[in-house]
């Protein structure tokens, strides 16, 4: 009986993890869903005046930087993968040559004893023998020393060939460190002129909104935004398939983990000095750190939007999302299936943030929900 116990106990402490459904269809209808948000954003994007272009300029550099990001990151893993490898065949290569070592001296000894016997040791054998019972033996004592030399011998040769092809190896990943480390100073160089491009943009959009109206219209005009993303994406993801098996969103009510480890710098409802309300929560975190899924899920927007910056929305089921914005950099794609705790993006500043952090929703059927109900405290 306490078998079974801890068996069904070790089963629910398993990580909730979302498993794809199988449909032959689901591919077809994430292209429609895609050409849908694709049209949107053709239509939020348009260019009307100085304020819209200046806009459109600031997210050219922040995808810009998203993207120099990504590739870091992918390098960065390229040359731990190959550290790692380079370490093993390191160690390899100490094994071999301490055996290379060790052979080399019973190789010696062999060539040595073979030398004072001389070139006609089985015809010596063969004169000093006169049992014919004893000769025989004699001659498979000898074959099996005769092989057993040559093994030593051909053990020998495989090791310093393996030597070799394992110092190969090594100067191979040398060198693709080497030119992975100058691809990774490239792209730094590249993601700092960025910045420098981002920050330019961004003080001309400061000076831009010298009064409070204007930012308040601003303000205004993002929320507008991002609730016709919502809209859009709530009405284009009926037709995709559920995973029946999933746990429910509603069921994880206030046991759900953050997406992120910070301070939290508003309440959900929380009135903001222009007069808005918070209709989410804004999590101060480093720049770089990780964000990650509150509940297994969908990704059905991973793109940019003006005003949240590299946003990703999952989807839950039952009418359940939730959204994570101002991003550095986006780990997942439309369509793709994540688990709880999987990483999904990066903590940034894009959509024009001064200061690093992480914007995060709850919605339900589009309607804003207070996350700190659904989160853990």
């Amino acid at each position: 009986m306490r078998s079974y116990i801890l068996f069904f106990a070790a089963v629910l402490a398993l990580p909730v993890i979302a498993a794809p459904p199988v449909d032959d269809n689901q591919p077809a209808r994430l292209a429609v869903i895609k050409q849908r948000i694709d049209n949107l954003q053709k239509e939020l994007n348009q260019v009307k005046d100085a304020r819209d272009q200046l806009l459109k300029e600031l997210q050219s550099n922040e995808k810009n930087i998203a993207e120099l990001h990504q590739r870091i990151d992918k390098i960065k893993r390229d040359m731990q993968s190959r550290n790692n490898k380079l370490r093993k065949l390191k160690q390899q290569q100490q094994q071999l040559e301490a055996s290379r070592r060790s052979m080399q001296r019973r190789v010696e000894e062999e060539i040595a004893a073979a030398y004072q016997l001389g070139r006609q040791e089985k015809l010596k054998l063969l004169l000093n023998q006169q049992d014919p019972q004893h000769i025989a033996r004699q001659l498979r004592y000898y074959e099996y020393f005769l092989k057993a030399r040559y093994r030593i011998i051909d053990d020998y040769l495989d090791t310093l060939e393996n030597l070799t092809t394992v110092s190969a190896g090594i100067e191979q990943e040398r060198d693709a460190l080497a030119e992975e480390q100058e691809q990774l100073q490239l792209r730094q160089q590249q993601l700092s002129g960025a910045q420098k491009n981002r920050q330019g943009t961004l003080d001309k959009f400061t000076v831009m909104l010298a009064s409070k109206s204007d930012e308040l219209g601003q303000l205004q005009a993002d929320r507008n935004r991002l609730q016709k993303l919502v809209d859009e994406v709530s009405q284009a993801i009926t037709s995709l398939t559920r995973n029946a098996e999933q746990i429910a969103f509603a069921s994880r009510r206030g046991r759900m983990p953050w997406p992120s480890s910070g301070r939290r710098g508003n309440a959900y409802g929380q009135r903001r000095a222009n007069g808005l309300t918070w209709m989410g929560v804004t999590i101060r975190a480093d720049e770089g750190m990780p964000v990650k899924a509150i509940h297994p899920g969908q990704v059905v927007f991973a793109d940019y939007l003006r005003g949240q910056g590299m946003l990703l929305i999952l989807d839950h089921g039952d009418g359940y999302m939730s959204l994570y914005g101002h991003n550095q950099s986006l780990t997942r794609t439309l369509g793709e299936w994540v688990a709880e705790d999987e990483i999904i993006a990066r903590v940034g500043n894009s959509g024009g943030n001064s200061e690093s952090a992480l914007y995060f929703e709850i919605r339900h059927r589009g309607k804003p929900q207070d996350p700190a109900r659904w989160c853990r405290s």
